[in-house]
């Protein structure tokens, strides 16, 4: 299910002028105090000086993997899980992300809350 057919969702991203739609945000990935914002069009990510806690309270549709990573539920194409506590998530860009041990559970179970009829 790609977000198209969802409503937008009007975001400003600290230190862009222009508003952009939530749903055009495939991840986000933290390192310190900046976060690279990858969109669904641009290839080469957005840099915004705030933390991945920040984009986590302002996009509570979004999932966090792990202590560097927060995707959008929406471009997630294949879930595969190897073992009990190795589990990968496929995007619809082709990047593989890796779902932290400890927030396996806390991912699936929000995967299949996303997943089921509203």
């Amino acid at each position: 299910m790609l977000p198209s057919s969802k409503p937008e969702i009007p975001f400003l991203l600290p230190g862009y002028r222009h508003i952009r739609d939530a749903q055009l945000i495939v991840r986000l990935e933290g390192d310190g105090n900046y976060t690279n914002v990858y969109l669904d069009a641009n290839p080469t990510p957005l840099l915004v000086s705030r933390t991945l806690k920040w984009f986590e309270a302002q996009l509570p549709t979004f999932i966090r993997l792990s202590k560097s990573t927060l995707v959008n539920p929406g471009y997630i194409e294949q879930v595969r899980k190897v073992d009990a506590k190795t589990v990968y998530l496929k995007l619809v860009d082709k990047h593989q992300l890796l779902v932290s041990r400890r927030r396996v559970g806390e991912t699936l179970a929000r995967l299949t809350q996303c997943s089921e009829p509203a």
